[in-house]
């Protein structure tokens, strides 16, 4: 997979400081070759010595990653195999290629393709509507028969002098009254036709917020301070249940209380005057979360606003779920507080379930606060994040590991995140290497559906890192990780896999200069 091209962006901002080579790789404590290694891209660079380059070149270290880079370079590539089938032939280092000389034209390319696809997926909607007949029968016969009736009408009123002035009134009245069935009749077809108020797509305010939170890496200093400030406030400085409630009551008035299922909205919680109530059959983490998000958005509305503001989302939609999103991460930051968490990963040795079980927190918040843990000078390991429900949707995903995440369709069939509802509650672990002999771990687990398992959500959560990290879970102690067992030959998607697999959905598209194929 190719890589962003952090060491050229290295060397252009070393140069515009005027520094040698020889200077900065003395300062930062390595060799002049090795820094000439990494200024061509030919070593990779992260953690501590990424940050005293940063530092030395006056560069902040997620930005000198090169974060929104990488993503551009991996959208490029996926659009390259989604959109195989208009001869579009762009490696993955072409891609890197592009983005490096000039990332406003990689961007452009993608908002062609990404305008292509809506008008793909509209041409599609309208065709699968054309094919309910029964409706479009039913409509036709509709407006002939009010056509048929209107120049019946019409008829009499041209051809019989001499109806009486009621008669007359009577007849201009039915042809009124037709007319306007008739106009309503006929836009009520164009609507179906055109889809709209019938579920006609738009773009996805997700891909937004996903972008926006990679780019900020997924780190955000205001909220994690927000929240160590109420921590300090909170009875005992620990943030459980019962404190964060007591909280809620002393600062905004506000009593937490449990309601039957049936008294409330579907999505379970409510505020109504001085009361905030959560339904019954939620798990106690699930409340202490939802607790502290409501703190969040009451006690730092402001600073929520300024972020999304920030995002320039030009969508209603796309601003209120990012408003959402980031109250999340709020309460994540103070359920799970930083340094505290951090150092529990670390004593823990990153086993998903033991780090709940000390915070009072479910595997999913357990997994994204994982993800969250890039304060410079204090990071996690690097993760990438995923959830899918039971039809293989992803609703959530993230990634600082390297490894791609899908944009334009379904993750890999033989990814462990889909194994993990055959088993659900058990955490499942997989080595998976990709054609080009990048390995990865990951970690999964499906959420345990109690009741009816039909109506409740079922979705499964991964996390995962690249091999060089593996051995800092606890899940891989006592494994020879120099040859782990049973590693599975993985792709990103069917379209771009090269793999013989039999769980293949699509047929892999390669592309040649003068053609496109279908292999």
């Amino acid at each position: 997979m190719a890589r962003a091209p952090i060491g050229q962006r290295i060397r252009k901002r070393r140069q515009e400081l005027g520094r040698s080579q020889s200077e900065l790789a003395a300062s930062v404590g390595i060799s002049p070759s090795y820094l000439n290694l990494i200024e061509h891209n030919k070593r990779p660079i992260g953690g501590a010595l990424l940050n005293r380059i940063g530092e030395a070149i006056h560069l902040d270290s997620r930005a000198l990653a090169g974060t929104e880079e990488a993503r551009l370079i991996a959208e490029l590539s996926e659009m390259s195999a989604d959109a195989g089938g208009l001869g579009i032939d762009l490696a993955a280092e072409d891609a890197a290629e592009l983005v490096a000389i000039s990332p406003d034209a990689a961007r452009t390319i993608l908002d062609l393709y990404r305008a292509y696809r809506e008008v793909r997926l509209r041409s599609d909607l309208l065709g699968e509507r054309l094919g309910e007949d029964s409706f479009l029968a039913e409509a036709s016969n509709q407006v002939l028969a009010l056509i048929t009736t209107i120049r019946s009408y019409a008829e009499i009123l041209k051809d019989y002098g001499d109806l009486s002035d009621a008669e007359r009134h009577g007849f201009v009245a039915t042809l009124v009254e037709e007319s306007e069935r008739l106009a309503a009749s006929a836009g009520n077809m164009f609507d179906f036709m055109s889809g709209r108020g019938a579920g006609r797509p738009r773009p996805s305010p997700r891909e937004a917020i996903e972008d926006f939170v990679s780019d900020h890496a997924n780190y955000f200093p205001r909220l994690e301070a927000a929240a160590d400030r109420t921590l300090n406030e909170l009875p005992g400085k620990r943030p459980t249940l019962e404190a964060l409630t007591a909280y809620m009551k002393k600062r905004f008035g506000l009593t937490v209380a449990r309601r039957p299922p049936g008294e409330l909205p579907v999505s379970g919680e409510l505020v109504r005057g001085s009361v905030a109530a959560f339904s019954e059959t939620l798990p106690r983490a699930t409340i202490t979360f939802r607790v502290a998000r409501l703190i969040g958005r009451l006690g730092f509305a402001d600073e929520l606003a300024k972020l999304v503001a920030g995002a320039g989302f030009d969508s209603d939609d796309a601003a209120g779920r990012l408003d959402k999103a980031l109250a999340n991460y709020f309460a994540g930051a103070l359920t799970m507080p930083y340094a505290a968490f951090r150092a529990a990963a670390e004593e823990l040795h990153f086993d998903v379930l033991r780090i709940g079980q000390r915070f009072e927190a479910s595997f999913e918040q357990v997994c994204h606060r994982l993800t969250t843990l890039r304060r410079p000078g204090a990071e996690g390991i690097p993760l990438h994040f995923l959830r899918t429900d039971i039809a293989g949707n992803i609703s959530k995903r993230f990634s600082a590991s390297g490894l791609r995440l899908p944009r334009y369709g379904g993750a890999c069939p033989r990814w462990i995140v889909h194994h993990a509802f055959a088993t659900p509650g058990r955490v499942v672990t997989q080595f998976g290497q990709l054609a080009n002999g990048e390995t990865y771990f990951f970690v999964a687990r499906a959420n345990l559906v109690e009741g009816d398992s039909v109506t409740e959500s079922q979705h499964a959560v991964m996390i995962g890192c690249a091999m060089s990290q593996a051995h800092r879970f606890a899940y891989n102690d006592g494994i020879d990780l120099a040859a782990p067992p049973g590693i599975v030959p993985i792709g990103i998607t069917c379209r771009q896999c090269p793999h013989d697999c039999a769980q293949r959905a699509f047929d892999r598209i390669t592309i040649s200069p003068a053609s496109a194929a279908v292999t």
